[in-house]
C-alpha cells in the first residue's frame, strides 16, 4: 500500500515538472541585444561586460550577433536572487568592495604624498 502511494506520487511529480518544463518553453522566446538590455534593465556595455566573462547566458549563432534566451536569462536573475538571499556575496556587492578597496588605496595613496616633504 505505502509503495503504491509512493509510485503514485513519484509519477505525479514527474508528470508535473514535464508539464512546467512545457510551459516555461511556451513563454520562452530569443531576444535580440537590444530587447536584452531593455528587459534587464542594463546599460549596453554592462551587458557586453557579462558576456564578455561568461556571466550571464547568451548564444551567438554566427558569431557576431548576441542573442539570449528569455527563460534563462529569468533563472539566471532568479539564481542569483536567490544566492543573495542566502547570505552569500552575489555579483553587485563583489563589484561595490571592489570599489570601495580602490578609493580607500587611492585615499591612502594621497595621504603618502602629503606627508613626503618637497
Amino acid at each position: 500500500m505505502k509503495q503504491e502511494k509512493k509510485q503514485t506520487r513519484t509519477s505525479v511529480l514527474q508528470k508535473l515538472t514535464s508539464i512546467e518544463n512545457l510551459l516555461k518553453k511556451k513563454d520562452d522566446k530569443p531576444l535580440n541585444f537590444k530587447e536584452a538590455c531593455s528587459y534587464l534593465g542594463f546599460a549596453p556595455s554592462y551587458l557586453y561586460k557579462l558576456t564578455y566573462r561568461k556571466v550571464i547566458p547568451h548564444y551567438k549563432p554566427t558569431g557576431k550577433m548576441l542573442f539570449f534566451s528569455k527563460c534563462e536569462l529569468d533563472e539566471w536573475i532568479f539564481s542569483k536572487s536567490k544566492i543573495s538571499a542566502k547570505g552569500g556575496v552575489n555579483q553587485s556587492e563583489k563589484l561595490e568592495e571592489g570599489r570601495e578597496k580602490s578609493e580607500v588605496r587611492s585615499k591612502n595613496d594621497e595621504e603618502e604624498e602629503d606627508d613626503e616633504p618637497p
